[in-house]
């Protein structure tokens, strides 16, 4: 789809709201599911679409990006015309806004040959059909599609987050916050399509008035007339916005039926190789409703958790309702539930870690905890 030039931005969460995990990493590289990062699906559904001109602004904390995506070859996004750019950051402003990242890419928009922008929140995991919504952009000849998803929220899960409101007749008329006063609405599912040449005229405005950080604010701020549509989507949609939400997601996939339409309904995902040995279990050891990637010792307790590669759980151990990242070792007779661990955590013999379903305990990478309780 030589037609569409897709731009990846993760800026719209505040980092500090994941606790330690996102001290060394951006909030998109985040390990997920035993062995992908969050950044797999939207990498994923470009190229199941045949998006290969693709823009990452990276932000901070680049190394991981770096290493996990490289050239993009794990998504066929090694081109030699096109393909995959990673744009570091602009050192010179600590807080870049979204509009102010995209300006200084300008030159790129302004040289592309694309007829369309797909702008996308990598935190927003969903598998979207751009083709389709496409071809919906020009039946209807609207200039830029919002992407969202009708939804119910009895719980108050969606509280506090954005959405679009519409007029009498079902158009898009401006972004709001969900404060559950509706029964049903727009949710926002993080993607905008959008003409490029409509694209560049709303980001110059919104450098100009200089008050607009994001394209989704520009779009119906912008004075001039745009033709606004829904496209909405009926597929799984999660929106990883702090802690819990990240928590949540993961403790999804225990449900079999929720991970195979997460993984393999509408394009497979793809993630970065790794060649190791399978998962080795112990005469003692006992899992239960758990995700176990390869390369990992058990020989303690598994219960309701989601094991990355490479980890050791050594005998006695006892994990539950806990996600531990790669590379961490559990010592012998340790007991936590509702943790965190981050990558490369050496938990020694006997500690006892405990927090809860809303507010989990978070290790910091290669963080040592030695005997004691931790709540």
């Amino acid at each position: 789809m030589d037609n569409v030039l897709a731009l990846v931005y993760s800026s719209e969460f505040n980092p500090d709201s994941y606790g330690e995990l996102c001290k060394v990493r951006p909030d998109y590289m985040l390990p997920f599911a035993g062995r992908y990062r969050i950044i797999d699906f939207t990498l994923s559904n470009l190229s199941n679409y045949d998006i290969s001109n693709v823009i990452l602004f990276a932000g901070n904390k680049m190394r991981s990006t770096l290493d996990h995506i490289g050239n993009g070859r794990s998504w066929e996004l090694n081109r030699r015309h096109g393909g995959l750019t990673i744009t570091p950051p602009d050192f010179t402003d600590t807080n870049p806004s979204e509009v102010t990242t995209y300006y200084d890419s300008m030159m790129a928009f302004e040289e592309s040959n694309a007829e369309y922008v797909f702008i996308t929140n990598p935190m927003y995991i969903n598998k979207v059909d751009i083709s389709d919504a496409k071809e919906k952009m020009k039946s209807s000849n609207a200039d830029a599609l919002i992407f969202t998803k009708k939804t119910t929220d009895e719980n108050g899960f969606y509280l506090n987050r954005k959405i679009i409101i519409s007029d009498e007749n079902d158009k898009p008329i401006n972004p709001g916050v969900n404060l559950g006063l509706n029964d049903e609405f727009d949710l926002f599912a993080g993607s905008i399509l959008i003409k490029r040449e409509v694209f560049i005229k709303v980001l110059r405005y919104a450098i100009e008035v200089n008050n607009i950080s994001s394209i989704l604010a520009a779009l119906f701020e912008f004075p001039g007339d745009i033709n606004k549509d829904f496209y909405r989507i009926d597929n799984q949609l999660e929106i990883i916005m702090d802690i819990y939400s990240f928590f949540d997601a993961n403790f999804k996939l225990l449900d079999k039926k929720y991970y195979d339409k997460l993984f393999y309904k509408d394009g497979l995902v793809y993630t970065k190789s790794k060649d190791e040995p399978s998962t080795s279990y112990t005469k003692d050891s006992k899992v239960k409703n758990s995700l176990v990637a390869n390369g990992s010792i058990i020989e303690g307790e598994i219960e309701n958790s989601i094991i990355f590669r490479g980890v050791t759980i050594k005998k006695g151990a006892v994990i539950k309702n806990s996600i531990i990242f790669q590379d961490s070792v559990i010592g012998e007779d340790s007991i936590i539930n509702y943790v965190i661990t981050d990558k490369g955590t050496q938990i020694g013999k006997n500690v006892k870690l405990f927090g809860n379903r809303t507010h989990p305990y978070a290790s910091s990478k290669n963080e040592v905890l030695e005997t004691r309780s931790y709540e």
